[in-house]
């Protein structure tokens, strides 16, 4: 069993050549998808075999460990719920798929939930509070396969297929970075897929009923559509995608909503941004996306993008309050920028 290491750091972590960008020595070696930012100290982040890391003080420390016996597990999403309690959820066909809980910072996990299902792949989770919350997997039938927990995460059952518009053959979510599912406290969800169409699944009443819209996305391939959707303020919705093993092209790769969700838009300022995995708010005017292209930035609510790094991350989240934006990606890396 490998030990757990506290990395504790004698002096501030150093500054990347980006400005504001400043790496943080977390202890993970693999790729990183799985980031959750629970406070401006609290930040839980999840990997390739079977890793995760969690700083208690705004990343001057981590510690960082594996779960014994899941060496092998993809850990694509974490949600923490406070510097002790988290969710980590792997991806994978099968058994490969599962969700662990820990209430003690990591020294101990329990499996809580172990898919059977040989279709079933989960992609992401998210939660409305520390008890409700959704959970994306890859279709077992013709609608998406989302399961629900009110307890925090140790019981999940399916929610009822019949109020969940089909989905149209060769169509899914992505396990790219945790947020092809985004929920939020006001009962909202927004799901976004990809394949053999790019489509925004939208509920108003915490998943128990739910609509569909059309995005102006590459599709009608299996690795180009949405990756990711975060609502930002009122009635706006940004969403990111594009085709992974394409990254370079460009187009239709961002896509914003003045009407949460009804209709989608890709501005014409944002026609230049390569593939993103990624898409986050900082304000009602800011977007952050990120993939492994590089990082994009708009100020003027999705109309113009500018590059801000040419390193790529798979994953981003904004520290409540708007504090900072942590970003993780390939070989263990992850940034803090300010």
């Amino acid at each position: 069993m490998k030990l757990p290491i506290l990395l504790l750091l004698l002096t501030f972590p150093s500054l990347n050549a980006q400005s504001g960008f400043t790496s943080q020595q977390s202890g993970m070696t693999g790729t990183i998808r799985g980031l959750n930012v629970v406070s401006k100290k609290v930040i839980w982040v999840s990997g390739t075999k079977g890793e995760f890391s969690v700083t208690h003080n705004g990343g001057y420390t981590w510690y960082h460990d594996t779960i014994p016996g899941a060496g092998k597990l993809d850990f694509r999403d974490v949600q923490g719920f406070s510097a002790r309690v988290a969710l980590l959820m792997s991806a994978g066909p099968g058994k490969g798929s599962a969700i662990y809980r820990t209430e003690n910072a990591g020294k101990s996990w329990v499996l809580t939930y172990q898919n059977t299902d040989p279709k079933a792949f989960f992609d992401g989770l998210d939660f409305f509070d520390k008890k409700h919350g959704l959970l994306i997997g890859d279709p077992v039938d013709e609608k998406p396969y989302l399961l629900e927990t009110k307890d925090g995460g140790f019981t999940w059952s399916r929610l009822k297929p019949d109020r969940i518009p089909d989905l149209i053959k060769g169509e899914y979510a992505f396990a790219a970075s945790g947020t092809s599912l985004d929920v939020n406290p006001d009962g909202s969800c927004y799901l976004a897929t990809g394949g053999s169409v790019a489509r925004i699944f939208r509920s108003s009443d915490f998943g128990k009923t739910w609509e569909v819209s059309a995005l102006p996305f590459l599709q009608g391939d299996p690795a180009a559509g949405a990756f990711s959707i975060a609502k930002g303020a009122a009635e706006h919705l940004a969403a990111a995608g594009g085709n992974y093993q394409k990254m370079t092209i460009t187009g239709t790769n961002i896509a914003l909503s003045l009407d949460n969700g009804l209709t989608f838009t890709v501005p014409e300022g944002a026609s230049q941004v390569p593939f993103m995995e990624c898409i986050c708010w900082i304000n009602a005017e800011t977007i952050v996306a990120c993939g492994p292209p590089g990082v994009w930035m708009s100020q003027d609510s999705g109309k113009s993008w500018t590059e801000i790094s040419k390193d790529g991350f798979h994953t981003l989240e904004v520290v409540p309050n708007r504090g900072a934006v942590w970003m993780a990606g390939n070989k263990g890396k992850v940034i803090k920028w300010r």
